[in-house]
Parts: structure tokens; sequence; C-alpha cells
């Protein structure tokens, strides 16, 4: 049965995902959601590697050496560009996400994220970021329902994506196949910037409509793209 390792984004935790769950093993993959501490990139990078390394020995031990896929959502699309090397990763899938190449800061490339956002983030005094409670909901979740963005919202958390000098070292989209979903509405990651992010990357490129989060407001539409991806890796 394929496997599919879900790495969220900023602000985020596992539970994003929790929509996809179901649909995806209706589809016949199995997924695992790592919790990133969004502390540091490193720190990041780390907690994938050390799910990836769990992953490996649990389905060696079961005879299963079927390679994986490894999908990152927004920040998250930087934490596997530098995770992605592992030895089961067979394909990574960038989900409306940045996609830094070698030497690059988590945002590097033609990255444009669109201005309501920004105008958004709010620093704390711990030097994490946090996103506005009342403006997150339009701006992560425009076309899931209000009780579904509502929800969404509440478990929202602060953090950073990245530390100053931070940089990707090796990319492992240069190294990796690599598909990219385009989310043709997205109000955060401007479609344009993922477009060019996507064309650098020499991905197989995928476009789906809506905002930033299909997880929440497309899990359908999304499982059967994932399930498209796997069946051809």
């Amino acid at each position: 049965m394929p496997h599919i390792v879900l790495v969220h984004g900023a602000f985020h935790g596992p539970w994003c995902f929790e929509p996809l769950i179901a649909p995806l093993r209706e589809r016949g993959l199995t997924a695992t959601t790592p919790e990133l501490p969004l502390t540091s990139l490193e720190e990041d990078v780390a907690a994938v590697r050390r799910v990836l390394d769990l992953l490996a020995a649990d389905r060696a031990a079961r005879g299963d050496e079927a390679p994986v896929l490894l999908l990152g959502h927004s920040y998250g699309g930087a934490v596997i560009s530098a995770a992605g090397e592992h030895p089961l990763v067979g394909r990574l899938v960038l989900l409306c996400a940045l996609a830094p190449d070698d030497g690059e800061a988590p945002n590097g490339g033609p990255v444009e994220i669109d201005a309501p956002f920004l105008a958004a983030l709010r620093g704390r005094d711990d030097g994490t970021l946090e996103v506005d409670a009342a403006l997150a909901g339009t701006l992560f979740y425009p076309d899931a329902s209000p009780a579904a963005a509502a929800e969404a919202v509440s478990k929202l958390r602060a953090g950073v994506t990245g530390r100053p000098g931070e940089r990707i070292e090796r990319t492992a989209w240069r190294r990796r196949p690599t598909d990219y979903v385009v989310c043709a509405a997205d109000p955060i990651l401007l479609p344009q910037s993922q477009r060019a992010l996507a064309a650098r990357t020499g991905a197989k490129v995928h476009e789906i409509p809506g905002d930033h989060s299909p997880f929440l407001a497309r899990p359908e539409m999304l499982a059967d793209l994932l399930a498209r991806i796997a069946g051809s890796a």
C-alpha cells in the first residue's frame, strides 16, 4: 500500500491534514503526519528525518522496501527540500509550497507573498510570529465552511520559518522526482509565484482550484490527485 508523509506548514500542525486521511485511505494510501517544532529550519528538518528513520525501520522489519511520497505544504516545502534526500523517499510533492534551491534560505527563489498576509503577521516577544486570528480565516481558509475555518484558526500557533542565516545545503527536488500542486486562487503564496517555483524545479505540475488549504476545503479532490501521483511514482 503506498505511503505518504504529510509535512505541514507554518503556524499549523498535523491536525490540518485530518480531513485528508480518510479520503487517502479510501484510495489505498496510508499517511504519517510529523509535527514540526517550528523553532528553526534545522530542527524542523530533523523532526522529519526522525519520522522517516522510524518509518524506514518499521517497513524494513515488515519486508516492505517500497519508497514513500514526501509532501510539504507551504513552508513545509522548504523542510522537505532539505529532508527529502532520505533513502526512504522516492518522490516529493510540493503543495502550494516554497522550494528553495541549493544554498538558499527557506523563502529563496521567485517567492511572492500577498501583502494582506504579510500585514496580518504579528511579532511576539519571544521572536516568533503569529497570524492575527481575526484575519487568519479569510487568508488560510476562505473556501472552507465557516465552522471548519473557525476551528482551524483556533488551533494555529506561533513559530518561525527558519532562523537568520539558515540555508538549504542540498535541495532534494534536484535529486528526486518531484510534483508541484498549484492552488489557482491561493491568497497567500500567489499562484504566479507557485508556477515560477514549479518551473524552476522541473516538477510535473498539477493545478487545482481554490485556496491555500485544499486539505480542508477540497480533501476529496486532493486525495484523488495524490492517489494518481502515487500510482505513477
